[in-house]
């Protein structure tokens, strides 16, 4: 009796099974997903327009990029 067919056989089903499904998304995780990226894409906005009224010239965009910056920290703290 000729076992590499059924050997061939049990392996290759061992090893899709060991993929196995990727993990579902439910809708709560999606909409959590989305204010996430909406708290932090508002909070880098809103850090940006304050950060730009402070300073002049290079020092404005430094400023502006650093109420970005805290923007986005804030905006990630708040949804984790």
């Amino acid at each position: 009796m000729n076992r590499e067919p059924l050997t061939c056989a049990l392996g290759i089903s061992l090893f899709l099974a060991a993929c196995g499904a990727p993990p579902t998304t439910t809708q709560a995780q999606i909409q959590h997903d989305a204010r996430c990226a909406a708290g932090i894409l508002g909070g880098a906005a809103l850090g940006g327009m304050v950060g730009n009224r402070f300073g002049g010239g290079a020092g404005k965009t430094l400023a502006t990029a650093a109420g970005a910056g805290v923007g986005m920290y804030a905006g990630q703290s708040v949804c984790n």
